[in-house]
């Protein structure tokens, strides 16, 4: 996460500011709490950039769209209702999924969308190319229904949005993420796990040489220095994320004046006898060490 996503303004960097990983959730038609969170294994196009946030009233879904030609969000009923362009977004003022967006909760409809014939009304909305809504697809309507979905089509093309929803009851037993610093020490290094609905891990630097943590991919994603930390624009890892900026004409862009950053790591979650490890690379003796852990199962407190 549909992720501030391009240092692209003030309202989009305070949109993503509380992102998936909060604790905060959306509204539920059935029992229990259950937050939405895209697949990114299965959510995977070219130019497009998609992040949710969960909050209380409901669940908005962001998309930006840096392409050519057009991104369409279809209702459902199949047909459009938004578009984004780099010239902006547009909105089709006569289909009924545009007023619904608008509001978590239900709002009524004008009497000219309530005739079930969709006219092509389109009208310039945005400047920007991202934009954010609420969507009704994001909500957990049955309890035998494990994923949401929310069409889409580039340039024609039909593909999907599509995620899952994440129990948020706490289970019988709780797995904790540790560090291990002491079997594999980073000189300057010191890293810890946050829990939540999304485990991240936050790292600080103190050294007087850069460091580079890789991604997934064995890339370089972020480089530490007593100047701050810097980002690679052009990691898979980083762009997984969905936080700003993603593109950019500067591949690195400085994130933090301070050495010390948070973010979500899948390496986390991916259980093995191993551990988990985020492989580094230290410019001081020029080599890769790792930042790594296991897990421990605890009893939930309940």
């Amino acid at each position: 996460m549909i992720k501030q996503v391009i240092l692209i303004s003030t309202a989009l960097c305070t949109f993503l500011l509380v992102s998936a990983n909060a604790s905060a959730h959306g509204a539920s038609a059935v029992a229990g709490e259950w937050l939405p969170v895209i697949d990114k294994a299965n959510t995977q196009h070219a130019n497009v950039t998609s992040q949710i946030q969960s909050s209380p009233l409901g669940n908005e879904i962001l998309v930006e769209f840096t392409g050519k030609g057009k991104l369409e969000v279809l209702g459902d009923d199949g047909e459009p209702f938004i578009r984004i362009m780099q010239s902006g977004v547009y909105a089709n003022w006569d289909h009924p999924m545009w007023y619904k967006v608008q509001t978590a909760g239900p709002r009524p409809l004008p009497e000219w969308v309530t005739d079930n014939k969709v006219e092509s009304k389109w009208s310039q909305v945005s400047k920007n190319n991202y934009y954010g809504w609420y969507d009704k697809r994001l909500e957990k309507t049955d309890e035998h229904v494990e994923t949401w979905n929310v069409a889409i089509a580039l340039n024609g093309e039909r593909s999907d949005i599509s995620g899952y929803f994440k129990s948020l009851a706490p289970p019988a037993k709780r797995t904790l993420v540790t560090v291990d610093n002491a079997s594999s020490p980073i000189a300057d290094l010191n890293a810890m796990v946050i829990p939540g609905a999304e485990r991240a891990i936050r790292v600080s630097y103190k050294g007087d040489h850069h460091m580079v943590v890789l991604d997934e991919y064995q890339s370089p994603m972020f480089r530490f220095s007593p100047k701050g930390v810097e980002v690679n624009t052009h990691s898979k890892g980083w762009q997984s994320l969905g936080r700003a900026p993603v593109s950019t004409d500067k591949q690195w862009v400085k994130l933090s004046s301070q050495a010390a950053y948070t973010w979500p790591d899948n390496r986390l979650e991916n259980r093995s006898e191993d551990g988990w490890k985020i492989p580094v690379f230290c410019h001081q003796d020029k080599k890769v060490k790792y930042i790594q852990g296991g897990w421990v199962e605890v009893a939930s407190l309940h």
